[in-house]
Formats: C-alpha cells, sequence, structure tokens
C-alpha cells in the first residue's frame, strides 16, 4: 500500500492533499480495529465506513485517475462507456476488506481429519457455491436479454485485459466488502432469528439494486437479480472471496459476450 501511494503521488495520480488524506484513513483504520473501548471503537468504526464510501464514490479531492477509455462506443448500438483505474475506490476495497477479515473469529487450530466423510462434506461445499455463481450469471443475463437493456454480441475489446483487472480488484472488491462484508453482515447480526434468516441478503440485495438507479427501472430489476445471487452465495457460504468472483463473472461474461454496458435507447 505504501509502494503504491508513492508510486501515485510520483507519477501524479494523487496530489498531496490525497496523499495526506491517505495516510489518515490508514490511521483511522488502524485505530478502528485496536481500539479497546466498544463507544469509541464503534464510532471510530462509522467513521471509517462512511469515509471508505466517501473515497468509493470520489468525494475526496486530490486523486486524478487513470483514464482507460473515455466515452468510447463498444459497438454501434450501445452507450458510451467510460473506464477509469480509480485509486481511490481500489483503496477503500482494500481496506474494507481487510476491515471484514479483521473481524471474523480466529478459526480452530484443531487438526482436521480427513476421512471420507470429510471429504464428502469438502466436495459439497465447494459444488454448491459453483451452482450458486452459474445460475446467478445465467439468470443476470437472461433477465438483461428479456428486458432489452442487451443482445448477445460477442467481442474482444482491445482494453479487455485492463477491464477484468480493473473489474476484478477495484470494481468487485470494493462493492462486496461494502455490501455483503459489511452491510449484510451487520443486517444478520440484527435479523437473529433463523426463520428470518433470508432477509439480510434481500435487504442487502435491494439496497445495492438501488445503487444502480441511475440506470433507469429495468436496470435496477437486473441488479436484484445480480444482487441476490451474491447476497446469497454470501449467505451459504460465509466467504466473501465468493461473492466478489461470482460479481466478477457475472461482469466479464456481461463485458466479453453481451453488449456492454447496455444498448442505447432508441
Amino acid at each position: 500500500m505504501v509502494l503504491s501511494v508513492i508510486s501515485a503521488y510520483a507519477e501524479g495520480y494523487i496530489n498531496l492533499y490525497a496523499l495526506l488524506s491517505s495516510g489518515l484513513y490508514v490511521a483511522l483504520y488502524h485505530c478502528a480495529i485496536n481500539t479497546k473501548r466498544a463507544i469509541i471503537r464503534a464510532i471510530l468504526s462509522t467513521v471509517f465506513v462512511i469515509t471508505s464510501l466517501a473515497l468509493a464514490l470520489h468525494w475526496v479531492p486530490g486523486f486524478n485517475n487513470l483514464p482507460i477509455v473515455i466515452n468510447e462506443r463498444i459497438t454501434s448500438d450501445a452507450i458510451a462507456f467510460t473506464l477509469y483505474a480509480n485509486f481511490d475506490k481500489a483503496m477503500a476495497g482494500l481496506f474494507l476488506c481487510a476491515y471484514f477479515f479483521s473481524n471474523l473469529n480466529p478459526k480452530s487450530k484443531a487438526p482436521v481429519k480427513t476421512d471420507s466423510k470429510t471429504a464428502i462434506k469438502t466436495e459439497i461445499k465447494v459444488k454448491q457455491p459453483i451452482f450458486i455463481v452459474i445460475s446467478t450469471v445465467l439468470a443476470t443475463l437472461m433477465a438483461a436479454l428479456i428486458l432489452g437493456l442487451v443482445s448477445f454480441d460477442p467481442k474482444v475489446p482491445d482494453f479487455w485485459l485492463a477491464f477484468i483487472a480493473i473489474n476484478l480488484l477495484f470494481t468487485c472488491v470494493a462493492e462486496e466488502a461494502l455490501f455483503r462484508g459489511l452491510l449484510q453482515t451487520k443486517l444478520s447480526q440484527i435479523i437473529t432469528p433463523a426463520r428470518l434468516s433470508l432477509l439480510a441478503p434481500l435487504i442487502t440485495a435491494g439496497i445495492f439494486a438501488l445503487a444502480h438507479f441511475s440506470g433507469g427501472v429495468n436496470y435496477v430489476l437486473v441488479s436484484i437479480v445480480a444482487g441476490f445471487g451474491y447476497s446469497y452465495i454470501f449467505y451459504k457460504t460465509q466467504r466473501l472471496e465468493w461473492a466478489i468472483l461470482c460479481h466478477w463473472l457475472v461482469n466479464v461474461c456481461h463485458f466479453f459476450l453481451f453488449t456492454y454496458p447496455m444498448l442505447s435507447k432508441p
């Protein structure tokens, strides 16, 4: 993180104000996870989450993010697409993930038996999230097709490698750490009755969809489908990695196989 901040400052992608802001952000994260008094820790954690959101939404000045594509139509019938390598959002995603994992209970160090029953359970644990990933990808893209947001359009744009890297490390990590790692985890702690346990992923999916309201009503509907898939896989596995992977694969399949980001209005 230190090397990336220094490099960004040397190359002019962040100025002195953003450099100081980054230092304060790291200090805030450190205090939020290490403060012993519960009330102070709660206050610092809230400030940390709000600051992370401000960074992800580019509200903190001083970041001159690198443009990759500016107002380019990937296909003639698509709306213009812009892609930045957002340093501020990437930093927020990194520390939101760190905050999420710092709050997990330490794993038991007891030796694990490797008998046949354990092997079968492990195989089931792997197959179930893979099935959810595939179902989410298919359901999301089918919904987008049915609602007329996209058409089938296989392609490999020139900037494909930058896209898959930025989308994974900058976009999916930050959004999943915020929505699933923080919001859904907190809702699950509040909604304790077992019969209501699905409310947490449902509410999180709804909030995730509303965050995409700028794309229109149909985009919100597709985002609900995708968001529930991301929320459900996190609900079943309690692994943020699976939610990030699911989100990324939906975006990658959309990028390579369908209109991206969506069809222009007639």
